[in-house]
C-alpha cells in the first residue's frame, strides 16, 4: 500500500512551473530581423508581466507609443489552428515556448498576430518570432498576405 501511494504521488505530481518571461527586454539589432526590414526598426523594447492567469506584452519600437495586449492562458489549440477573430487573444505553452496570438482590426481589415517567445538556456536572451497575417479572404498572385520577423532581446539591467 505504501508503495502504491509513493507511485501515485510521482504520477500525479504537478508539472514544473512554466518559464517566467517577466522583465524589460531590449532588442539586439545585430541579432534581429527588424533592422533589415524595408522600414528598419533599430530600437525595440518589450516589457513583459506574467501571472498564473495571463501574460501582458508591452512593445515599443523607436519613438512610437507602446502597443499593449494581455493574453489569457489557455490550453494549446489543436492543429491546424483557426485565426482568431478581431478582439480575441490567447496565450499557450508548447513545451518551453510561449505562443501569444490575437486578432485585431487595422484600417477595416482583420489582422492575426502570432508571437512565439523563447529563452536561451541561461535566460539572458529572449527570442520573439512574429507572424502577422491580413485576413482579407483573397490574395493577389505573388503578393503574400503575411509578414514574419525574428528578433532577439537582452534583459535590461
Amino acid at each position: 500500500m505504501h508503495l502504491l501511494l509513493v507511485l501515485a504521488s510521482l504520477v500525479f505530481q504537478p508539472s514544473s512551473s512554466p518559464i517566467d518571461f517577466s522583465g524589460t527586454w531590449t532588442m539586439i539589432p545585430e541579432k534581429s530581423g527588424s533592422p533589415q526590414q524595408s522600414q528598419p526598426i533599430t530600437r525595440m523594447t518589450f516589457v513583459i508581466v506574467q501571472t498564473a492567469d495571463d501574460i501582458r506584452l508591452d512593445m515599443t519600437s523607436g519613438d512610437d507609443k507602446p502597443v499593449s495586449a494581455t493574453y489569457p492562458f489557455v490550453a494549446a489549440p489543436k492543429v491546424p489552428e483557426d485565426a482568431l477573430p478581431s478582439g480575441e487573444q490567447r496565450a499557450f505553452w508548447q513545451g518551453s515556448k510561449l505562443t501569444a496570438e490575437r486578432g485585431i482590426t487595422i484600417s477595416g481589415q482583420t489582422v492575426s498576430s502570432k508571437q512565439v517567445l523563447s529563452l536561451n538556456p541561461d535566460k539572458s536572451e529572449l527570442t520573439v518570432q512574429r507572424l502577422v497575417i491580413v485576413q482579407h479572404g483573397y490574395t493577389l498572385k505573388g503578393t503574400p498576405n503575411y509578414a514574419t520577423v525574428t528578433d532577439v532581446f537582452r534583459r535590461a539591467p
